[in-house]
Order: C-alpha cells, then sequence, then structure tokens
C-alpha cells in the first residue's frame, strides 16, 4: 500500500470547493481513533464503514483488536451505527451481529440519507456525530455533506471492488492537495 499521512487536517487551508472531501483527520487504522477523546469532544454517535475500514473487502470475521475497539467505543458511552450500501446485506447482518451493533443500508454513499437516518435513528445532531471510513469519495464527502465530521482511515487491503480501485486514483490526485492542509503527526 502507499504511503499515508497521519495527523489533523485544516480544511480552511483549502479551496473552498476541496473542503467537502477534507477529512477532520487521518489515522493508520479505527484502533487508533480513541472513543474516551471523541466523548469528551461531545461525540455520541459513531457512524462506521464495513469493508477496508474494519476488515478486508468481502471478509467475513471480524478480526478481535476491531471487536475490542468497537466494545470500548460502546463502553466511552457512544452509540455506533455501521452504514452500507453493500449489495451483500446478510453478510452486513452477520458482521453487525458478530460486532454487537446496528447497521443502516440504504442509498450509495456519498448520499447523504444514510447519515441523516442514522442521525434521527439515535437522536444526535451533526455536532455530535462522527463517521470513520477509509474513501474520501464516499464516506468523507457523505458524512460532510451531512454536516457530519469525518475521521479518514488507511485501507486495510489493497484488494477491493474495482469501481473502488477507481477511485483511489482520483484519491490520489486529491491527496496531493489535502496535504497542503494537514499537520502531520508527530
Amino acid at each position: 500500500m502507499r504511503r499515508f499521512r497521519t495527523g489533523r487536517y485544516h480544511p480552511e487551508r483549502l479551496p473552498r470547493c476541496l473542503q467537502p472531501v477534507c477529512p477532520t483527520a487521518a489515522v493508520e487504522s479505527v484502533l487508533c481513533v480513541d472513543p474516551c477523546e471523541l466523548a469528551a469532544r461531545g461525540k455520541r454517535l459513531l457512524l462506521l464503514d464495513v469493508d477496508n475500514t474494519l476488515l478486508g473487502w468481502k471478509g467475513r470475521e471480524v478480526p478481535p483488536d476491531v471487536a475490542r475497539w468497537v466494545r470500548a467505543v460502546l463502553q466511552a458511552g457512544l452509540k455506533v451505527c455501521v452504514v452500507s450500501n453493500t449489495k451483500r446485506p446478510r453478510r452486513l447482518k452477520e458482521l453487525c451481529q458478530a460486532l454487537g451493533v446496528p447497521f443502516i443500508r440504504d442509498r450509495f454513499k456519498p448520499s447523504r440519507r444514510m447519515f441523516l437516518l442514522a442521525m434521527e435513528r439515535y437522536g444526535a445532531t451533526p455536532e455530535q456525530s462522527i463517521m470513520v471510513g477509509d474513501q474520501l469519495f464516499t464516506d468523507v464527502l457523505g458524512a460532510r455533506r451531512a454536516g457530519i465530521e469525518a475521521i479518514w482511515v488507511r485501507q486495510v487491503s489493497d484488494r477491493e471492488f474495482l469501481g473502488t480501485k477507481l477511485s483511489r486514483l482520483g484519491e490520489r490526485i486529491l491527496r496531493r492537495w489535502l496535504d497542503r492542509a494537514l499537520e502531520e503527526d508527530a
């Protein structure tokens, strides 16, 4: 996998047209997201992508460290909801049952609809919500379109859907611009 820079982003350093695809932060993995820090910042709802965020594309087993992390998020008092546009609803249901979290399956991201449905279901505002996902043009853009902060994670695996591979080409180009707004981790 290519180099992935981590740190906090400052969208105000970008042209206005790029701000909707600018995440709040980039981290190596969901395991780097501190649930206690999110709760301290007033977050109540954590929205999650599945493929290449929690586990590899088409994966059927939740890694034990990811399952422990999800339990820690719940223990920190946050609600968790998976948002997915998968064409494999049975797999999604099984994974979410294994994690002990609900899911919303709806239109393709970056539609705002899934994000708005999740906030409505859990009585959370955009300011109280945060999205964690591996794709800029779906997870980050969809969340930002709904007024929600987004954390961009390094993809778990290079194996993925052809359409996603094409999207990654756009991400590589966009990353050059986003890097101008990145305050890297020390």
